[in-house]
């Protein structure tokens, strides 16, 4: 079973951040991170989310507890974080 993390935030500009996250995603790979998807609100594009995919809830919580994510965080222009949810998959599918 696999472990989502769903990381939701304000930012000061879209290209800034994401540059840093960009540059984070060896550091993230490194944590366990298998996967990612990134969402900006439509009517807010300061506004983003992210969805992680990791094998399991400790490495989440690794990855969180990382002094160079935080410090990671501020560079980017991380403004106001939001929600963070870990989520259990336990099903998916698609329709045709």
């Amino acid at each position: 079973m696999v472990t989502h993390l769903h990381l939701g935030f304000k930012i000061e500009d879209y290209e800034r951040w994401k540059q840093g996250y960009d540059e984070s995603a060896e550091h993230r790979k490194e944590t366990g991170e298998v996967s990612y998807k990134v969402f900006r609100n439509a009517e807010d594009p300061n506004t983003v989310s992210v969805l992680s995919v990791y094998e399991t809830a400790e490495q989440i919580q690794s990855w969180i507890d990382s002094p160079e994510l935080h410090d990671k965080m501020k560079k980017a222009g991380i403004t106001e974080m939001g929600q963070m949810i870990m989520l259990e998959e336990t099903a998916s599918g698609t329709h045709e």
